[in-house]
C-alpha cells in the first residue's frame, strides 16, 4: 500500500501558512488551525481593546481578556498591509501539510481568503464555532463552495451528537441563528475596523469577507434550494 507522507510540503499539521508575493518584498503569515488563548502580554492600539466599540453579541469580558481576540489578529494584517492597494495583483501561496494552493489575484482576495482562517481561529467564542472548518481550510471558496463546507460540516457535528445521544439539528435551526448572530457581529466589528485607520486592501478584504457571511445568513434556505441538484447529483 502507498503511503503518504504527512508533511507534504514540510509544514507542521495544524499549520496553514499564506505567503504573499507583494511587488518587493514578501509576506508570510503562519496560521495555527487550534484556537488561540485569549490573554496576551503583547500591546495592541487602543481600538483593539475589548470595550472599544465590542459587539453585542460578545459574551467577553475585561476581566477574560483585555483585547477582542478577533482584532488583535487584524492588526497584525494592518502592519502587514498599510498602504497597498486592493486591486494590486499579487500572488498567494498557501501551504498546508498535505497540499499547495498557488493563486493570482487582487491582495483583497488574498486577504480575504487569510481573514477567514484567522478569524475562526482568533479564540472569539462566537466565531469558535466555524472552528472545525479551519482543520479542513480550503482557500479561495467560491460562496456555493463555502456554503457546501459550512453545511457539511455542521451536519457532520450533528451526527455525533445524536451518537451521544443528543438532539441533532438536522433542521439546520441553530445554524440559521448562528449566522444571524454572524451578521450583527459583522455589522459590529466593521465599526471598530473604520477606527483602525487600516489600508484600502485590508478595508476592502473585510467588506468582503462580511458580505459572504450576509448573503448566507439571509438565503440560507434558499440557496441549499437552488443547489439541491448539485448537491443531490440529480439534473
Amino acid at each position: 500500500m502507498l503511503e503518504l507522507p504527512l508533511y507534504c510540503n514540510g509544514m507542521n499539521d495544524g499549520v496553514v501558512r499564506y505567503i504573499f508575493q507583494v511587488k518587493d518584498r514578501e509576506v508570510v503569515f503562519d496560521v495555527e488551525t487550534e484556537p488561540h488563548d485569549l490573554e496576551s502580554s503583547e500591546a495592541f492600539p487602543d481600538w483593539a481593546r475589548l470595550e472599544h466599540r465590542q459587539c453585542a453579541c460578545c459574551p467577553l469580558s475585561t476581566a477574560d481578556c483585555k483585547y477582542c481576540p478577533v482584532a488583535t489578529r487584524m492588526h497584525g494584517l494592518l502592519d502587514a498591509f498599510p498602504n497597498d492597494a486592493s486591486t494590486e495583483r499579487v500572488q498567494v501561496t498557501v501551504e498546508a501539510a498535505a497540499r499547495k494552493y498557488s493563486n493570482d489575484c487582487d491582495l483583497q482576495v488574498g486577504i480575504n481568503s487569510l481573514m477567514g482562517l484567522m478569524m475562526a481561529t482568533s479564540g472569539c467564542p462566537v466565531l469558535k464555532e466555524l472552528g472545525a472548518m479551519a482543520s479542513f481550510h480550503i482557500p479561495f471558496c467560491s460562496t456555493r463552495e463555502t456554503l457546501h463546507r459550512t453545511v457539511g460540516s455542521y451536519l457532520t457535528k450533528q451526527y455525533f451528537v445524536q451518537l451521544e445521544g443528543g438532539e441533532p439539528d438536522w433542521e439546520l435551526t441553530h445554524l440559521k441563528e448562528l449566522y444571524e448572530v454572524l451578521e450583527g457581529l459583522n455589522q459590529d466589528f466593521s465599526k471598530r475596523i473604520k477606527d483602525s485607520s487600516c489600508g484600502d486592501a485590508v478595508s476592502n478584504a473585510v467588506i468582503m469577507f462580511f458580505a459572504t457571511s450576509v448573503v448566507v445568513a439571509s438565503s440560507l434556505d434558499q440557496q441549499l434550494q437552488q443547489h439541491q441538484a448539485f448537491l443531490t447529483n440529480r439534473k
